[in-house]
């Protein structure tokens, strides 16, 4: 399967969340540990996040073009959620067609399987999620602003739940 991964936020003008965590920071670490197990996995990967952006408009239409143009059989964007109540914790996948809720779904639950309280697969069209040609989902993967999902948060953990719900196959440890 040829996959478009977008490591959310990450470029000039679009920022990320901050709490007890940066969200770049979760981002970047899970998103890298996604890519390599994917691939060793034997799946192509093309990543979506550009590397400038004139603005988060900009960033969000390059993130879309990237996979578009690839010809990406599933698009998935990987962030955290945060929120003024710190209470509020959880995992939760958001789609926009029946074809991105397949997916959706498995990834939710493998990642609430790690402790985390499963939010649910929701309908939201995002702009990623709707400009995208291939199924698409946005990953929440837990709240930076949570001290519960920081206390869970294992970004290798995390990583392999993400790939098991895509895929329905994991590495294990990653030594790719």
């Amino acid at each position: 399967m040829k996959i478009g991964i977008d490591l959310g936020h990450g470029s000039p003008g679009d920022g990320a969340a901050h709490g007890i965590k940066s969200e770049e920071s979760l981002i970047n670490s899970v998103g890298e540990l996604v890519i390599r197990k994917l691939k060793a996995l034997g799946h192509t990967v093309i990543e979506c996040r550009p590397s400038y952006s004139t603005g988060v408009n900009n960033s969000l239409y390059r993130r879309c073009q990237t996979a578009n143009n690839a010809g990406v059989d599933l698009f998935v964007s990987i962030h955290f959620n945060a929120f003024k109540d710190p209470s509020a914790n959880g995992t939760e996948v958001f789609y926009v067609s029946s074809a991105g809720k397949s997916f959706a779904d498995p990834v939710v639950s493998a990642i609430a399987n790690l402790g985390f309280t499963n939010r649910g697969a929701k309908k939201k069209a995002f702009y990623v999620l709707r400009n995208t040609n291939a199924p698409a989902i946005l990953i929440e993967g837990c709240f930076v602003t949570s001290t519960r999902d920081m206390n869970l948060f294992d970004a290798e953990k995390m990583a392999t739940a993400i790939v098991k719900g895509l895929t329905g196959s994991t590495l294990g440890s990653c030594t790719c």
